[in-house]
């Protein structure tokens, strides 16, 4: 058995289930999710999970709320495996490349197209929610009958680094092209700050905020990934929203020179 360590936002828990399952397709063997270094209630009430770090600090576990097959493994069962951190066994793919690998509990990003490229069906399967989302009707009337556009902005970014993101020029440049290659194109606008936005950039269109909706993050994803077209943050989160777009004709823009191992050869990137 196989344990694969999850942690962090949404995004990068995403990431680490492509891995986990890319591994038991590869190896035919059982593998487990690890837990316990996120805010899982269910699991806590059950007893197969701990606290390992401040509450402030936590994340909730949202990969449950996916139709995803792996089980979450117990504290005993992740105790008694040695680690294998991401560097040491991924380097030049030689995890995906070996015949065998002895039982180990794996922890890292895993942030590489060829680590889950190849599994890319499983994945819009697995990454489908069970539950589905009760749209407003003027959202569900855009998303069937216009050109739908994520914007994923998030403010947080920019502040802990001093920039000022309105001075920037990837949105505009971003929000530009889409005009000029979409037809009637309107823009779902998704931050960590929508009040921030809606008073500091300028969205040229026509446009929504979803965030002001106060959709779960799983459900912003979920929304985001069946717009017809995405311009992604340098986030994970949106990056899987566009990724699993299903449409086969869509068009997505991206930060150039950010997790370059993990954009599509077809995606645009404009510079920051």
């Amino acid at each position: 058995m196989h344990i694969v360590k999850i942690s962090d936002g949404l995004g990068n828990q995403m990431f680490q289930y492509a891995f986990a399952k890319r591994m038991q397709l590869i190896y035919h063997k059982k593998v487990c999710l690890d837990t316990r270094y996120i805010n899982n209630e269910d699991l806590i009430q059950r007893g197969q999970t701990s606290v390992y770090l401040d509450n402030n600090d936590r994340r909730e576990y949202g990969l449950d709320h996916f139709k995803i097959t792996l089980p979450v493994a117990d504290n005993e069962s992740c105790k008694r495996w040695r680690y294998c951190d991401e560097a040491k066994w991924l380097e030049k793919d030689r995890l995906m490349k070996q015949n065998r690998i002895l039982p180990a509990y794996f922890r890292g990003y895993y942030f590489n197209l060829s680590y889950y490229d190849d599994i890319k069906k499983v994945l819009m399967r697995e990454f489908m929610l069970k539950t589905p989302i009760k749209l407003p009707n003027e959202l569900r009337y855009i998303m069937k009958n216009r050109n739908t556009v994520s914007v994923h902005i998030r403010k947080g970014d920019f502040v802990k680094l001093s920039q000022d993101i309105s001075q920037r020029s990837y949105y505009p440049n971003a929000i530009y092209l889409m005009n000029e290659k979409v037809n009637n194109p309107v823009f779902l606008v998704f931050s960590d700050d929508i009040d921030w936005v809606k008073q500091n950039m300028e969205i040229a269109g026509d446009k929504l905020y979803i965030s002001e909706m106060k959709f779960s993050d799983y459900e912003e994803l979920t929304i985001m990934k069946h717009c017809s077209h995405n311009i992604i943050a340098n986030s994970t989160f949106s990056y899987w929203a566009a990724y699993l777009n299903p449409n086969a004709n869509k068009l997505v823009i991206c930060p150039k020179n950010w997790k370059s191992d993990i954009i599509p050869l077809d995606w645009i990137k404009l510079n920051r």
